[in-house]
């Protein structure tokens, strides 16, 4: 074997092995280690789906109608006014916190925190292998409460309209408005079938 073929296919080895290593290791640190029971795990994992789909479909109902009634411009405007303070309604009404968080930022009120970052990293490495599991996963957060994690895909090109690639499924004078309001923004650049970011919800035990 020719010395560079050996450097080359040492080198995919050593990458192979990094991936799985830093999988395991996000899987260990973000606790794989339960001393919660399947039929538990099974009971918060079934309501922080329901938790997550109804807040997704409140969230994207209004958003819709925000699009509809003003395109680009009402629907972010609705976002930067509404979102968050409809999210707080929404966990009040399920007796949860709900928060959705990225590695990409819009609005920087919601930053993950170091688990949720944890998560998020584990999410996006899973997202680019060739047969992704998204899944939700539950963790125990303390003794009084259960934290529920589920991966957010791009899913609708409507999405696309304000997450998009600019000049390609996103109009420059559409983010123009969004840098207005959001100036340090990060959440472009995305394409179907993406990943987009996470629910992050704390359940009551």
């Amino acid at each position: 074997m020719h010395l560079r073929t050996f450097i080359i296919l040492n080198a995919i080895a050593m990458k192979n092995i990094s991936f799985i290593l830093l999988l395991s290791i996000a899987f260990v640190g973000c606790g794989e280690d339960s001393n919660l029971t399947k039929e538990q795990i099974e009971k918060y994992t079934k309501e922080g789906k329901i938790i997550a789909q109804a807040s997704f479909n409140t969230l994207s109902g209004n958003l819709k109608t925000a699009m509809k009634g003003g395109g680009v411009a009402k629907a972010v405007g609705f976002c930067n006014a509404t979102a968050l303070s409809l999210t707080d309604s929404l966990s009040a009404q399920h007796t949860a916190v709900i928060k959705r968080t990225s590695l990409k930022l819009r609005n920087m009120a919601n930053a993950p925190d170091s688990l949720e970052a944890k998560m998020l990293n584990m999410y996006l490495i899973m997202s680019q292998m060739r047969n992704p599991i998204m899944v939700p996963k539950i963790l125990e957060k303390n003794e009084d409460e259960i934290q529920f994690y589920a991966p957010i895909m791009i899913k609708n090109e409507t999405c696309l309209k304000c997450h998009g690639i600019i000049g390609q499924t996103m109009k420059a004078e559409d983010y123009a408005i969004i840098k207005q309001l959001y100036p340090k923004d990060e959440a472009i650049d995305y394409r179907m079938d993406k990943f987009r970011g996470m629910w992050s919800i704390t359940l009551k035990r």
